[in-house]
Formats: structure tokens, C-alpha cells, sequence
């Protein structure tokens, strides 16, 4: 008969296993983005890992240059007002599903997890056909599309916070006499601040990383952050790209941390559970 520590001894080493197969995965993720930040300090015109030196020169000439300068601040300020929008649906599409539409709600939850499951190409290309129809500011047509790129994580997020209100509270706020639009504003809202805050921040990231609505609708001057980058790896290959990227790792990372701090990313994440 085996003694304890041998058996303690066995029962550990598929722990060990994991805990490195875990490591290694992580690893494995981090790796590429690991490289592209050593190589945005590359003093010279190659990409090449490890650096050869130490430099700022590439967060120099992107802060220098006109058209990534006006592409980041574009992806900015459409990346805001679309998180703002899908926020702002999001929040009355969830609390109508579970005050109003309550027995429904799997069905309707289900229509506004649509655009993701739909590739986001065929979204575009949607839209495109909508401008031969309906006569919009490209502007426009850009930020409707990422608005609905972005609902379905504001949705799936505003929901997860919904569910945790004590409905008692909205009832006694009711027999006191204040109306519906009152109970949300004062009562609903407010407790749901930190999932909304971190909805907005989610639906951000996503708007500010699109890449396949932008490309089909960004006009001249319009040009989004990722597609600016597209178009100048098409000519030229430097470690300016690299230093936006980090920049843009660096946003989500704090973005990420906030969000953390907010309602945790564990809440967050039960947006795939709630997908699936």
C-alpha cells in the first residue's frame, strides 16, 4: 500500500502540470505583444527584437505626424461618442428586457447579441447599402456602425448589473409616490453606476479597435487609427508602427485596470457566458 506522501506526492504533480500548462499559455499571448514594446524602442529603421539600443525616436515621429496625430484623436472622439450611444441604448434595451419584456428576455437578449455573432464585414457592407438608400453623412453612417458593434457588450454588461438590484428597493421607491422616469433616475441608475461606467469603457475599447466598419466607411480625412496603420504598413515597415501599437496597449491596459477596479473582470467577462 503506497504511503501518504507518495500519494500527496502524485496528487501534486497534476497540479504542477497545469500550473505550467497555464504559465506557458499565458506566455505564449504575451510573447507577440512583449516583442512589439522592445521594438518600439528600436533606435534604428528595423524592426528587429532584441533592440539594438534604447530610443524614443518612433514615439517622436509618431507624435510628429500629422496623419496619425488626427487619426488617433478621430478614433478618439468616435470611440467616446459610441460608447456613449451604446451605453445609453444599451441601458434601456436591458432595463426594458427585464421590467417590461421579462418573460421574453432570452429571446430579446438573443437579437442583441446578433452583431456579434455576425462577422463584422457583412455589418459593413450593410451599411454601405444603406447609404445608396438612405442619404447620411459618411461621419454618421461610421459612428451608427460602431454603435452597433458595440451594443451587444453594453447589453450583456448593463444586464449583469440590472440582475444584481434588489427589485424591493424600486418597489418601495413606487409606494412612496415617485414615478417610473424618477425610480430609474434616483434609485436604478445610481446603483448600477460602476457596471454602466465599466459598459462604457468595454464598448470604447471595441469602437476604438474596429477595423472592418472603419475600412468600409472611413472617408478622406476621416481615418480611423487602425486604418491608418493599415495603409502605411502597405508602403513602409518601421518601429513607428510598433510605438502606436504600445501606446494603444498602454490605453487598454489602464482601461482594462479601471474596469477592474469598477465591477471586476469577472463580471464583465459573463458577457460570453451570457452569448452562449
Amino acid at each position: 500500500m503506497p504511503r501518504r506522501d507518495e500519494i500527496g506526492g502524485w496528487g501534486a504533480l497534476p497540479r504542477f502540470i497545469g500550473a505550467a500548462a497555464v504559465t506557458l499559455t499565458y506566455l505564449f499571448l504575451l510573447a507577440p505583444i512583449v516583442i512589439v514594446i522592445f521594438t518600439s524602442f528600436n533606435p534604428t529603421e528595423a524592426n528587429a527584437f532584441p533592440p539594438t539600443g534604447l530610443s524614443l525616436r518612433w514615439y517622436h515621429e509618431f507624435a510628429e505626424s500629422d496623419g496619425f496625430v488626427s487619426a488617433f484623436l478621430f478614433s478618439l472622439w468616435l470611440g467616446i461618442l459610441a460608447a456613449i450611444g451604446a451605453t445609453a441604448i444599451g441601458f434601456l434595451a436591458a432595463y426594458a428586457l427585464l421590467r417590461f419584456f421579462a418573460r421574453r428576455r432570452e429571446l430579446g437578449q438573443a437579437l442583441t447579441m446578433l452583431p456579434m455573432m455576425i462577422p463584422h464585414v457583412l455589418i459593413s457592407i450593410s451599411l454601405v447599402f444603406m447609404l445608396t438608400v438612405v442619404e447620411l453623412p459618411e461621419t454618421l453612417t461610421l459612428l451608427l456602425g460602431h454603435i452597433i458593434i458595440c451594443l451587444p457588450f453594453t447589453v450583456a454588461g448593463i444586464l449583469s448589473s440590472l440582475d444584481a438590484v434588489d427589485r424591493n428597493l424600486e418597489h418601495a421607491a413606487f409606494t412612496l409616490g415617485a414615478s417610473r422616469a424618477r425610480v430609474m433616475w434616483e434609485v436604478t441608475l445610481p446603483l448600477i453606476a460602476p457596471g454602466l461606467l465599466s459598459a462604457l469603457i468595454f464598448a470604447f475599447i471595441v469602437s476604438f479597435g474596429d477595423v472592418y466598419i472603419a475600412l468600409f466607411l472611413s472617408g478622406p480625412g476621416k481615418t480611423t487609427l487602425p486604418i491608418e496603420i493599415f495603409n502605411y504598413m502597405n508602403w513602409q515597415s518601421t518601429p513607428v508602427i510598433a510605438a502606436i501599437t504600445s501606446v494603444q496597449v498602454a490605453m487598454i491596459v489602464v482601461l482594462g485596470l479601471a474596469i477592474e477596479r469598477l465591477v471586476g473582470l469577472r463580471h464583465v467577462m459573463r458577457i460570453e457566458e451570457t452569448r452562449r
